[in-house]
């Protein structure tokens, strides 16, 4: 795999620069070899994209017959921007000859759900949603008697069964709260 993000780097190596647009055509391009290597908004994305192209103006004054015209200034960037972008690629290249393929990083949703489905099609589910419908169902009371359960040493199962008895004892349309208010949480829909 590594073989093919450097084929894929070397083809974006030695760009032409000329103008903004030149630039912009260059970095979509790397933007996408980077983000399958590297992962979204990683330091090398930001890299190139912190690549800034720029034209210089002329300056010059008129001539008259006995002087004649003078100019000065004038250009771009160009070069400069060539030479930043292939440096940055051949430090990419060597990184991945050097260290291999990086560990995709994962981007934590502090207050949202997380779900990460597998080929055997596990699911995990952010905690803070179902403790957040816990809590708005429960008195301060009741929460503290299934927070001593869920921290006691035991058997899941003996666990599991403890709750759900507590639970009921706390009556019959508590669980069903709880239940609809995870349900309806917006975060779990993305909203």
């Amino acid at each position: 795999m590594i073989e093919k993000y450097i084929q894929a780097l070397q083809t974006v190596e030695n760009p032409t620069i000329n103008s903004g647009y030149d630039l912009q055509s260059w970095q979509a391009k790397a933007v996408n070899v980077v983000t399958r290597i590297y992962g979204e908004n990683s330091k090398q994305e930001e890299q190139i994209i912190g690549i800034k192209f720029r034209s210089y103006p002329v300056f010059g004054t008129i001539g008259t017959r006995n002087s004649p015209s003078t100019r000065s200034g004038g250009g771009n960037n160009g070069k400069h921007c060539e030479r930043q972008a292939n440096e940055l690629i051949k430090s990419f290249i060597a990184d991945l000859e050097t260290f291999g393929v990086p560990e995709p990083k994962k981007s934590e949703n502090d207050g949202g759900i997380n779900i990460s489905v597998n080929q055997s099609q596990n699911q995990t589910v952010n905690v803070n949603v179902i403790w957040e419908s816990i809590k708005d169902e429960l008195t301060g009371k009741q929460l503290k008697e299934v927070e001593e359960i869920i921290d006691d040493i035991e058997e899941p199962e003996l666990k599991k069964k403890r709750i759900f008895e507590k639970l009921k004892s706390f009556g019959t349309d508590l669980a069903s709260n709880i239940v609809a208010g995870i349900l309806t949480n917006p975060a779990v829909y993305g909203g």
